[in-house]
């Protein structure tokens, strides 16, 4: 025996004689270079403390891996274990520490998932790990059925400088070497996709000398790394520094101290039953028997325990699951088996991307990032809101999710979701409500907007009608007034056809001011028994589209006036009105007979005040065209011209009715002044000038009559400057006063005074395009006089028709 430990000691000697040689590839901060790195100093320590002679060179992983296939070095590093690498080499067993890989892109680039990858250059370092192999990014994106262009290099450096030129779209890189360079790159951006967590080990040639070298390696590191105050965590801080460090929570620690206390005490426990075990065999075989009986009891007991937990999990309304990195479910509850209407067996091992469907698509993607995150970190109870669709229902619940170890070697997900469907529905409901809110608050605030068309408003209140009503697909806006029945706005019906309708009040349905509800057959019956004109039933039937209910309530407006408000559900559909749908349309219909009472009356108020300002006018005029014709054609004329420069519809009408008002402030002119036959003096036209100004005093400041206003005063301006009051020009002059303008020189030339004669339009036309001495082509806008041109005939005939 003791010839053989003396031989034993002459080999290891023997081994010690010779030096080992290790291979490193650059990846800073772990192998920076020769003498400096976390890996190179690891090594040294632990090669020095053991007496181990050893090289180190650097060189690219794909030459080292060719250098030790042909034995000219001994190991390489750092690495992570393969099966395929391991039929060749050995590896050390203590993991040196743990990385796994990150995908970086170019500036500029959008990537938010790895199906992002499609048709993109990616930047591998040959022979790397993480590039081919068993969930290599190569065999991820062939397992999604992703095709991309890898592109070889030598090292990380090549990948990120290729990177940051934009030569290649995407970088694979070691987590803790992008962690040091990527600030040197200022064109790279980390992205949160990260794949194959690793440990990383030694690999060495498969040589017994060398596997007792490294199995004293593996000792010794195993040591330094339970000693947090040991050189490998010196190390750990000086290389990889506060980026490397998380927080253990302190729940975390809580827990672990909870676990090592019942270590302890069941090793106390085995430990006091072995003392008995041995005390027993030493005194008598029968007592060891029973305790050996009493053991078992306890181990029965314990599995006891299990099942009682697995019943307690299993008696949540949460569903629960425990699942591996792949997404193979190891464990879960019935809740959770209930959803996908299987049993708790029947989960079991099943893959849950299989399970998710189409519809959960993105989930599914995001599932397997987060997973990566939450295992490669060792995070803990990671909470977030989930959307499933499951057997055409929809849920939603709080995930929480924690990593778990499912055995010794591997690490798994334990996740728990709670359902908040109901809290998410009621939320959902809520927030249609308080829309609904909105939109009445809106509609009623439109009720204040004096200028805002009837038809227009109507139309908007119609559209939220059907918006707000569950059912509702369809509607329309009516009013009876004397014998006649007219349609304001429809929704789903053709509206063009029933405007053009000749409809008596007595087709109209009428309900008293009550809400009723027609099925299609009671509406048929009754258009067939009030239609006796077989012509408008049929251009009225054409009209509407054929309902399966109709909710409808007429309203009196005032004594001769009716409106009617319509909702319907088209035929064939499954819909039907409910007390919802009720109250809402009663809402919607005060609002309607409330704000068109009111359109009414201001209606009425602005008719009689612009009614009065006409006569004004016509009074302004009486000295030489008491027949107020003049300021009729002013109206239609401007209109016309209005009409060619595409005005906005509101515009035009109000360009048409208040252009007869441009005169109004000669009401305020002396009559001597305003009756005179002869040339005016310069005091005299001083004063008609102010005829402008004082149009202020009738029109004041009312936003209604802004547009006569602007007519009014700056109508005398000229296009080039010189007119009056203001001396403006161009475009600084209002577009309605523009117009205006050049029609009022058109109208007082062909129109005869006191003090000429009427021209011919051939001969106005004439002077206005080529100017005479008392106006010039340029007091015009240029677009203005091309209608003029353009449209000559038609304002003849316009200036014609109103003329004796």
């Amino acid at each position: 025996m003791k010839k053989i430990l003396l031989l034993l000691l002459i080999v290891l000697n023997i081994i010690m004689i010779f030096p080992i040689t290790i291979g490193l590839y650059p990846s800073d901060p772990i192998v920076v270079d020769e003498e400096n790195g976390f890996l190179n100093e690891i090594i040294k320590y632990i090669m020095d403390k053991n007496s181990v002679e050893y090289n180190i060179i650097i060189d690219s992983q794909s030459n080292l891996f060719e250098k030790l296939s042909n034995n000219e070095i001994d190991a390489v590093a750092p690495l992570g274990y393969t099966e395929e690498r391991a039929e060749k080499y050995y590896f050390n067993h203590e993991p040196l520490f743990f990385e796994w890989a990150v995908v970086y892109i170019r500036e500029g680039l959008n990537l938010n998932s790895v199906l992002d990858l499609a048709n993109k250059k990616i930047g591998v370092m040959k022979t790397d790990i993480f590039y081919e192999g068993k969930d290599g990014i190569k065999d991820i994106l062939e397992g999604f059925k992703i095709n991309a262009e890898f592109i070889e290099f030598n090292d990380y450096n090549e990948i990120l400088k290729n990177l940051n030129n934009g030569e290649i779209d995407v970088g694979v890189i070691p987590r803790f070497f992008g962690l040091s360079e990527e600030k040197k790159y200022s064109n790279i951006v980390k992205t949160t996709i990260i794949f194959k967590p690793i440990s990383v080990h030694i690999m060495f040639r498969k040589n017994n000398n060398l596997k007792v070298i490294f199995d004293k390696f593996d000792s010794e590191l195993k040591k330094i790394k339970e000693d947090k105050s040991s050189i490998y965590y010196i190390l750990f801080e000086k290389y990889f520094g506060s980026y490397s460090k998380e927080e253990i929570p302190g729940w975390l620690k809580i827990l672990i101290l909870i676990i090592l206390i019942i270590g302890i005490f069941i090793v106390s426990i085995f430990y006091a039953n072995s003392k008995i075990l041995k005390k027993m065999v030493d005194e008598k075989t029968k007592e060891l028997n029973e305790t050996l009986s009493d053991l078992e009891q306890n181990i029965k007991e314990l599995n006891n325990s299990k099942n009682l937990i697995e019943k307690i999990v299993d008696l949540s309304p949460n569903p629960l699951i425990i699942k591996d990195l792949k997404q193979n479910i190891v464990f879960c509850n019935n809740s959770f088996a209930r959803l996908f209407n299987k049993q708790k067996e029947d989960m079991i091992n099943r893959n849950l991307l299989d399970i998710f469907n189409d519809i959960n698509e993105q989930l599914k993607e995001k599932t397997i990032i987060k997973d990566f995150e939450i295992i490669t970190q060792e995070r803990k109870n990671i909470t977030s809101r989930i959307n499933l669709t499951i057997n055409n229902k929809e849920y939603y619940f709080i995930d929480y999710r924690s990593s778990i170890n499912i055995s010794d070697e591997e690490i798994g997900l334990l996740t728990l979701w709670v359902d908040i469907t109901e809290n998410v529905k009621q939320q959902k409901e809520l927030e249609k409500l308080n829309e609904k809110i909105l939109n009445m608050i809106d509609i009623i605030q439109k009720l204040g907007d004096s200028d805002i068309e009837i038809e227009k408003y109507f139309d908007e209140l119609l559209n939220l009608a059907i918006k707000l009503s569950e059912n509702a697909e369809s509607g329309s806006l009516s009013i009876a007034e004397g014998d006649s029945w007219k349609y304001i706005s429809a929704v789903g019906h053709d509206i063009d056809i029933l405007k053009d309708l000749n409809l008596k009040k007595e087709y109209m349905i009428q309900t008293d001011e009550d809400l009723k509800i027609f099925k299609s057959d009671e509406l048929e019956k009754y258009n067939i028994e009030k239609f006796k004109n077989e012509i408008d039933r049929d251009k009225f039937f054409k009209a509407i589209k054929p309902v399966k209910e109709v909710m409808i309530a007429t309203v009196s407006i005032d004594n001769d006036k009716l409106l009617s408000f319509a909702l319907d559900i088209l035929k064939d559909s499954e819909k039907q009105f409910d007390e919802n749908d009720k109250k809402i349309f009663q809402a919607l219909i005060n609002i309607a007979k409330n704000n068109l009472k009111l359109k009414l009356n201001i209606d009425q108020v602005k008719n009689a005040y612009l009614n009065f300002a006409r006569k004004l006018a016509v009074i302004a005029e009486a000295h030489d065209d008491i027949t107020g014709e003049h300021i009729y054609r002013v109206g239609e004329l401007a209109y016309f011209i209005a009409t060619k420069l595409k005005l906005p519809k509101e515009k035009l009408v109000e360009i048409k009715e208040f252009s007869p008002l441009h005169d109004i402030g000669k009401i305020f002119i002396p009559l001597e002044i305003l009756n005179k036959k002869s040339r005016l003096s310069d005091e005299e036209f001083e004063i008609m000038k102010k005829h402008t100004l004082y149009a202020k005093r009738l029109l004041g400041e009312d936003p209604y009559f802004d547009t006569a206003l602007k007519i009014a005063l700056y109508h005398h301006e000229k296009y080039n400057g010189g007119g009056y009051p203001f001396n403006i020009k161009g475009d600084e002059i209002p577009i309605e006063a523009q117009i205006v303008s050049l029609v009022d020189v058109y109208d007082a030339l062909r129109s005869k005074r006191p003090y000429k004669d009427a021209f011919s339009h051939e001969k106005v036309i004439e002077i206005i395009l080529n100017g005479d001495e008392r106006t010039s082509p340029k007091d015009f806008n240029p677009l203005i006089l091309k209608i003029l041109k353009e449209y000559s005939i038609e304002i003849k005939t316009i200036y014609d028709a109103f003329s004796d």
